[in-house]
């Protein structure tokens, strides 16, 4: 009895076993022919289904809310592409500035060079001219189009002038300090090593931008005061060529002296006249009229007074060019020389002295902290940008709900 026992039970096991291989080689094969069918009907599936079923029926419309934060996480967890900061400070001097630092508006109403020389930098640096200059020295705008940095990170559209400029704008950010008169420039790229080459750059083409700012106004000043120097010696060598046509032409070398020895003369004449005809009246006294004595001295005293006018025809003549005449223009040459001269020697002092404060005017860049080589990405701040988007959803989303429930009550 118990052999057939044995049999019939081993017989039920081979046949229990012959039913599992062929429900698992059914399944192998459904797997193998329709894998999607195969999975929506597992049980896990089912089970998920279920779930989320059960899921959205609670949550209602708030589920959207809920995927779209998932997809954030997602974002930023998984596809945000890394970017790299290099942050560098600088401040724009003279030579010769003694200026003190004022805060707040007080250093924007001072407007003392150093700060309108940031203010311009800082313009400077976030205009379209840094923007296109970088691109042709370092090709920033290549970098960001790059397909290696993800859709929504890097700069997408046509790629114009007015989208790269834009898209430039938000990622090499200036800040100026009113209070230490410094720049600070952050440069963000999705390399680290090209955020320093980018922040190195912007320094180089700033410093150049200073350097011609100072050296165009500085040689603008000399090229003014040259003029003006030449124009004031051309003055000063027509003045005295001339007056030395005027000497030449009446042979005089200085008619106002050769006036003051004429006068000298005729005074002298008048004196010795004078000195004559006192004599004359004393020898008339007891000589005669036709005595050789007298006659001496009429003929000496006549002489004297041709002589006489002949000197006061050379100093003043109203029918010819006499001696004042010739003075007064003389004069006037002189004046006009004179007035060149001093012109001259003005001009030459200005120049002198725009020279010796060029130096000084000399604008430079001073570099507080050079930019460094990132170690680690700074942007995106994921927690900071993830709870940023579910705060503003969170907020949009009861809007919204505000927005439809007032809607409802007024249609009730």
């Amino acid at each position: 009895m118990s052999k057939p026992i044995k049999q019939s039970t081993q017989q039920a096991a081979n046949k229990d076993g012959k039913q599992d291989l062929s429900s698992v080689a059914r399944k192998a094969r459904k797997l193998k022919r329709e894998p999607l069918q195969f999975i929506a009907d597992s049980k896990a599936y089912i089970k998920a289904k279920k779930t989320a079923y059960y899921t959205a029926a609670k949550l209602g419309s708030f589920i959207i809310v809920v995927a779209a934060v998932i997809a954030i996480i997602a974002y930023y967890t998984l596809i945000a592409s890394p970017r790299y900061v290099s942050e560098s400070q600088f401040v724009v001097k003279e030579i010769g500035s003694n200026d003190i630092p004022l805060a707040g508006l007080m250093s924007i109403a001072s407007s003392s060079p150093g700060v309108r020389d940031a203010l311009i930098l800082q313009k400077y640096i976030q205009s379209r001219s840094m923007a296109v200059a970088l691109e042709e020295s370092v090709g920033l705008k290549q970098h960001y189009q790059a397909a290696d940095w993800d859709w929504f990170s890097r700069l997408t559209g046509n790629g114009s002038v007015e989208q790269y400029h834009a898209y430039y704008q938000d990622h090499i950010l200036v800040h100026y300090d009113e209070m230490s008169e410094v720049l600070m420039v952050e440069v963000q790229t999705f390399d680290a090593e090209f955020s320093l080459k980018v922040a190195n750059e912007i320094i180089a083409l700033s410093e150049t931008l200073i350097n011609q700012l100072g050296q165009k106004m500085v040689t603008q000043q000399l090229d003014y005061a040259q003029q003006d120097v030449n124009r004031a010696y051309n003055e000063l060598k027509k003045y005295q060529n001339e007056l030395i046509n005027f000497q030449d032409k009446f042979k005089l070398y200085n008619p106002e002296e050769q006036g003051s020895a004429i006068v000298s003369a005729m005074n002298a004449l008048e004196a010795k006249i004078i000195e004559e005809e006192t004599k004359l009246k004393s020898l008339s006294s007891f000589m005669r009229a036709d005595s050789a004595d007298i006659k001496a001295i009429n003929r000496n005293i006549d002489a004297l007074k041709t002589q006489l006018a002949q000197e006061k025809n050379r100093l003043t003549n109203q029918e010819q060019q006499s001696l004042n005449k010739i003075n007064l223009d003389y004069q006037e040459i002189k004046l006009n020389s004179q007035l060149a001269a001093d012109l001259y020697k003005s001009t030459l002092a200005s120049l002198e002295l725009i020279r010796s404060d060029a130096f000084r005017t000399l604008k430079h860049l001073l570099v507080i902290e050079q930019p460094i080589l990132a170690q680690e990405n700074k942007y995106p701040r994921r927690l900071y940008s993830i709870f940023t988007w579910f705060i503003a959803m969170l907020l949009v989303y009861g809007v919204l709900k505000m927005v439809v429930a007032v809607i409802k009550e007024h249609k009730e």
